[in-house]
């Protein structure tokens, strides 16, 4: 669920802190992709395939093209897993068990029918991308690692991401990743005039998953009433509690320490370290294990090995370019000095001579007496 509303809100009172993307942008950056929500994209977009043993192989044949199409944009990923759900959010799993039928709500139907967890370690182990096992919701450790500089975006469809603190959030990250867009906490607390405690309350009023919303309040009138009076207590004191009653067993404070102090995966004990993929170790686990084609694995390794010897192809370019100028940048001079003329002039002065002006002068008067002048 996340926030209700929240990126609608976003994109209509701080539209500036929305900004369209490319992954070509996040060359070079490493990004924090909260697995979960992967995951259940490729459940949901992707037609179900069926291996001999009867698993459902669509989410794992998503995760190895996905990964491997952002190694090949030159992008480090860095993939986070859900912990133990906090026990404010029982409320909100039992429905989802619910409706989807899953049974009682634990961390494995916090996502309904997800890829186990074992097989999305093993995969990324062979295409050598780290992965981190969260205490707790995935994406508070996404917002820690950007917060820490580990790094640069958190990567997620729940909004959730930005009451936890991630300094940049990136949305859309699908297939065809055409409607990238990229979220700046700063700019959406500047312009929205508020401080992150603040922006958590808005949060809370919104609608979240860790506490029941107080019924009447929409999104901009919600925001309207904190921007004026600062906290949910001063609200409170200045509305109608018959129009607008809070609801029963909220527990307010309880859910601003888990947005504003959650329980992260320390990221000074975490080493990052992207290795070169193991193919033979993708085919065993792919092809000979989960049934996928040994051709389809293999052919899209060399796609990827192809793009790779590319990567370094712009970084030459751009620097052939830069010194062909300079190379043709030659003048006549630089093929024919200035000081090689003088030597010209004197070879021709060897063939034909050419006397002094007062030689001239003596030998023409001598030619005017020959002639019987003067």
């Amino acid at each position: 669920m996340g926030i209700a509303k929240l990126a609608e809100l976003i994109k209509e009172e701080a539209p500036d802190a929305v900004r369209p993307a490319s992954l070509e942008q996040y060359r070079g950056q490493v990004i924090a992709l909260d697995a979960s929500v992967a995951v259940y994209q490729f459940r949901t977009a992707m037609p179900q395939i069926v291996n001999r043993h009867g698993q459902n192989i669509s989410p794992l044949q998503g995760l190895f093209f996905r990964t491997l199409h952002l190694l090949e944009k030159g992008i480090k990923p860095v993939f986070v897993f859900d912990g133990k759900p906090p026990e404010l959010k029982q409320r909100v799993l039992s429905k989802r068990a619910a409706v989807s039928g899953a049974g009682k709500g634990t961390a494995e139907s916090d996502v309904p029918a997800r890829l186990p967890k074992r097989d999305s370690e093993t995969l990324l182990s062979h295409l050598g991308v780290p992965y981190i096992q969260a205490p707790a919701e995935a994406e508070a450790t996404c917002a820690a690692l950007v917060r820490s500089g580990h790094a640069w975006c958190a990567a997620t469809e729940d909004m959730d991401a930005l009451p936890f603190g991630a300094v940049r959030l990136l949305r859309h990250l699908t297939v065809k990743n055409s409607h990238l867009e990229e979220i700046s906490l700063p700019v959406v607390l500047q312009k929205l005039g508020m401080t992150q405690e603040q922006f958590v309350d808005l949060c809370i009023l919104l609608g979240c998953d860790y506490c029941n919303k107080i019924q009447g309040l929409g999104p901009k009138k919600a925001l309207k009433l904190l921007q004026h009076h600062g906290s949910i207590e001063q609200v409170l004191q200045n509305i109608s509690r018959e129009r607008h009653p809070v609801p029963d067993s909220w527990c307010l404070e309880e859910t601003r320490q888990l947005f504003l102090q959650p329980e992260v995966t320390d990221p000074g004990q975490v080493a990052l370290e992207w290795k070169e993929p193991d193919e033979e170790g993708l085919v065993r686990f792919l092809a000979h294990e989960k049934c996928m084609k040994e051709s389809r694995v293999r052919g899209r390794m060399k796609k990827w090995r192809d793009a790779r010897l590319k990567l370094s192809e712009p970084h030459c370019s751009v620097s052939k370019a830069k010194r062909r100028p300079r190379e043709a940048k030659h003048t006549m001079t630089d093929f024919f000095p200035a000081q090689k003329r003088p030597n010209k002039v004197r070879r021709r002065n060897s063939v034909v001579p050419h006397p002094p002006a007062s030689q001239r002068d003596r030998d023409g008067k001598a030619g005017v007496r020959a002639a019987g002048g003067g």
